[in-house]
């Protein structure tokens, strides 16, 4: 039994104890007064019984009343019956609340346990892993045989006149590469990447529980710290450690479907991740100051052409407002999936922030996109608008190592780092001897003539190896394309490759690409533009062996009312095109692009699929209450995340998605509300008598209350801090000025324009309103942080804007039934239970 284990029992135990002791005590204080007659008697036995009724010393009822005042009063003969008869009432109803408090700390205790300690538990069919897994050394097996890539085109492209200085800076600036790679790792970086794979679902379980215990360990940490500054000082050996772990293929639930991961130690992802990010901040960092800064540049002279006749000094105050706001958009989104320490959030994945402060990568796609569709319907109203939506097939799988080494020889990586890069991709894995002739093996081209010397001195040892390998059950083999999940360097690498399709685009077509990650849109009032970089895209796609998912694909366009018809406006663009034009509309997440009104709306359809397959997972029996809550929690948040609900859509945006995870409550649990069918189920697991109140579903489960998520409260905040402009308030196309007519997408930087501005509007994300408390509320909410402070033994100061919420409209339940938020005895919480608990769900459930 671990130590966590043993504290936990020791307090499950005393839980029990004191519920039997404060029953039998509250009973004996009812029997004593049964027979009073005299009402201030009873009241007076009632208070010393619930005053004699404590926990450590420490009394269990608070705010009993005073009695000298009441005695007085009675001894010279006032005629205050009725109050004492309301007083009577409290007291009894301050009894009961004990009762209940007692026995629901009993039902809490049972409910954890069950919850961490279920090991059988299966969110998913053993066979349907078990396929899964096959799945995943199949798809390595048959390594996919790339055509051999052509990288003329980029290599033209780092020629061109305006991008030829910038490469060879940047080329420049990567030389001391090995030296920035091999800094002293300090305590602090461990502890920011321990942090971060505690706080992800996407690393294996034995990872972060190891993560979290090194954490608490100064002297561990400091040992992290100086193996990780020895292994970089020698980069030459710094390889997968075979010994340590035969990376077998395996698979992790993420998000709605398996993705294939590798079993790794805690060092190791440490140490590749390291690598990772300082990599990427020395090439987030030259590219940004050489590439992105350019095309700023070129922005800017837009500005002051179309600008010419303006007051120089409203022009500069406009541009540094509302101009600069455009550029940052773009800036974030560049090479958007790098760390938030390279100088950029790193939040891409798909959980709801409760605090709502912030709006993710993922979100400013469409936030962005949205954005630019309205002003320019808006400025432009006699211009069609073209809208591509492009997505990749198996994004990270895809990737042949021979093209990532040659493009990193084309940027100027120094020959050690790209060795160093190319024993990452090289990742091992077990397969089956008797599967061994159907793996079609292919040695990876280096432009080094030193590397092939050394292949080919090894060469004779690897026979003898391989002769030795085939006697044993399984033999351990190396990939040889795709980059592995759930590392920084790979997204790295994926950010590189994705940052040269960016220039390529815009250097045909001077369209920016919307871009996080492998989502990506193009947009463009101008046929000749998107038809130029539609065709890029393809292109770079096609000379990389990269391919695009047909299924995916999207395609729309707003016609102006000067078109006849939209058949003669998409047959004039496919023209242009050298690919067929996408048969699917525009979407995002959950949102599809309606024509009709311009603007994105829910995709149902495509939603409720999703629901239909969380339904027969949710429903299976023998789910603890808990785990059922936190499947439900981690996939409520996931589908309103990926409805946009910090994006100003339209007005009636977020109450839609309101109605839909009503909608989806009903369907998960045939026509009922969760909150509803969670009860039932309580009452029939645990032989729960009494009322049981709601509130007490969505209190956090430090709280005592089951943490369920409660979709009105979060949506509440958002609309409360909900700003729209009514109109974008241009001229009429009559008395409209002819600066105002532009016929491209410089649109953006046309100043005195208010279309321009309220378009800087709809690039402010919501973010989560406080709501107005009384004093009362404020007390509540006070009491509320102070215990959480007892209780975690760390020191709170705020309550985060979702339980605001939740205090303000489901609070009065709690304190009307238990009296108080205090209603679980501080020391007897099982905080070791969550922290295991909340370990093994995160196992199944994502």
């Amino acid at each position: 039994m671990s130590e966590n284990q043993f504290i936990a029992n020791i307090k499950k135990k005393e839980s029990s104890l004191q519920r039997i002791k404060l029953l039998k005590h509250y009973d004996r204080i009812l029997k004593t007064i049964k027979n009073q007659k005299s009402t201030m008697k009873r009241i007076r036995l009632l208070v010393r019984g619930l005053e004699s009724a404590t926990f450590a010393q420490v009394p269990l009822h608070k705010d009993l009343p005073n009695l000298k005042p009441i005695q007085f009063e009675v001894s010279i003969g006032s005629k205050i019956e009725n109050k004492l008869e309301k007083m009577e009432k409290d007291l009894l109803n301050k009894l009961e609340q004990g009762k209940r408090r007692a026995v629901y700390a009993t039902f809490f205790s049972d409910l954890l346990e069950e919850w961490a300690s279920n090991e059988d538990l299966k969110i998913h069919d053993e066979e349907e892993r078990s396929n899964c897994e096959q799945g995943a050394i199949k798809k390595w097996l048959n390594n996919k045989q790339f055509k051999e890539p052509d990288l003329g085109f980029l290599r033209e492209l780092t020629k061109k006149k305006d991008l030829q200085k910038s490469f060879n800076d940047i080329k420049y600036s990567l030389l001391d590469l090995p030296s920035r790679i091999t800094q002293k790792v300090m305590q602090e970086e461990v502890k920011q990447h321990l942090n971060e794979i505690t706080s992800s679902y996407k690393h294996c379980l034995r990872n972060r529980k190891l993560a979290i215990k090194t954490l608490k360990d100064t002297v561990l940490l400091n040992e992290y710290a100086g193996a990780l500054t020895i292994s970089l000082e020698n980069l030459e050996s710094v390889d997968w450690n075979l010994e340590t772990s035969y990376l077998q293929a395996r698979t992790i639930w993420i998000k709605t479907k398996f993705r294939t991961y590798i079993d790794y130690g805690l060092y190791q992802t440490l140490l590749w991740n390291i690598i990772g990010e300082r990599i990427g901040y020395s090439l987030k960092s030259c590219f940004t100051s050489n590439i992105v800064r350019r095309i700023e540049i070129k922005d800017d002279k837009i500005v002051k052409q179309k600008n010419h006749k303006t007051n120089r000094e409203s022009y500069y105050s406009y541009y540094n407002s509302m101009v600069k706001k455009n550029h940052s958009v773009y800036s974030d989104l560049f090479m958007g999936l790098l760390k938030s320490s390279l100088g950029s959030s790193s939040q891409t994945d798909y959980n709801m922030q409760s605090s709502g402060t912030t709006i993710t990568h993922f979100h400013r796609i469409i936030q962005l996109l949205n954005a630019k569709i309205t002003a320019s319907k808006e400025i432009n109203p006699d211009l069609n608008y073209y809208v591509f939506g492009i997505d990749f097939k198996n994004y990270f799988d895809q990737f042949d190592h021979q093209v990532v080494a040659k493009i990193l020889h084309l940027v100027g990586f120094p020959k050690s780092v790209v060795r160093l890069i190319l024993k990452f991709l090289k990742i091992p894995f077990k397969i089956p001897a008797k599967k061994l002739n159907d793996l079609n093996e292919k040695e990876i081209e280096i432009e080094e003539e030193e590397e092939k010397e050394k292949e080919e001195e090894k060469e004779e040892e690897k026979e003898k190896e391989k002769e030795k390998e085939t006697e044993e059950e399984f033999i351990i083999k190396k990939s040889l394309n795709g980059l592995p999940m759930n590392y920084t360097l790979s997204n790295t690498l994926s950010e590189l490759i994705m940052t040269l399709l960016e220039i390529y685009v815009y250097n045909e077509s001077e369209i920016r690409i919307i871009r996080c990650v492998d989502d990506m849109y193009i947009c463009s009032n101008s046929q000749i533009k998107i038809s130029k970089a539609y065709n890029a895209i393809q292109i770079f796609c096609e000379k990389l062996g990269m391919e695009l998912n047909l299924d995916k694909l999207g395609f729309n366009v707003l016609v102006s009312k000067k078109e006849k018809s939209k058949s003669d406006v998409v047959n004039n663009l496919k023209q242009l095109l050298n690919y067929p034009l996408p048969e699917n509309s525009v979407t995002w997440g959950y949102l599809i692009f309606s024509e009709a009104i311009g603007t994105f709306i829910i995709n149902k359809k495509k939603l409720f699929e999703s629901v239909d397959w969380l339904k027969e997972k949710i429903n299976k029996k023998n789910i603890p209450i808990v785990t059922k809550v936190n499947l439900f929690n981690i996939f409520i948040k996931y589908y309103i995340s990926l409805m946009a609900p910090m994006v100003k859509i339209s007005r009636e945006h977020l109450s839609n998605i309101g109605k839909i995870a009503i909608e989806i409550e009903k369907k998960l649990f045939n026509g009922n509300r969760f909150d509803t069918e969670l009860i039932q189920n309580i009452r029939e697991r645990f032989q729960f008598e009494g009322k049981f109140p709601k509130a007490l579903l969505y209190f956090p489960i430090t709280a005592g209350g089951l943490g369920l998520w409660r979709s009105a409260s979060y949506l509440t905040g958002l609309n409360e801090n909900l700003s729209f402009f009514s109109s974008m308030f241009l001229p009429d196309s009559q008395t409209r000025e002819k600066d105002y007519i532009i016929n491209s997408e410089d649109w953006e930087f046309i100043i005195n324009n208010k279309a321009y501005s309220a378009y800087c509007g709809l690039l402010d994300g919501i973010s989560q309103a406080n709501p107005s408390l009384s004093s009362e509320q404020q007390k509540r909410v006070d009491d509320f942080i102070s215990r959480g402070t007892e209780v975690g033994g760390t020191k709170r100061v705020n309550l985060n804007t979702y339980y605001q919420w939740i205090i303000i409209f489901l609070g009065e339940d709690v304190i009307s039934h238990f009296g108080t938020f205090r209603f679980l005895i501080t020391q007897l919480v099982p905080m070791q239970i969550i922290i295991s608990g909340r370990l093994k769900d995160t196992e199944i459930t994502v």
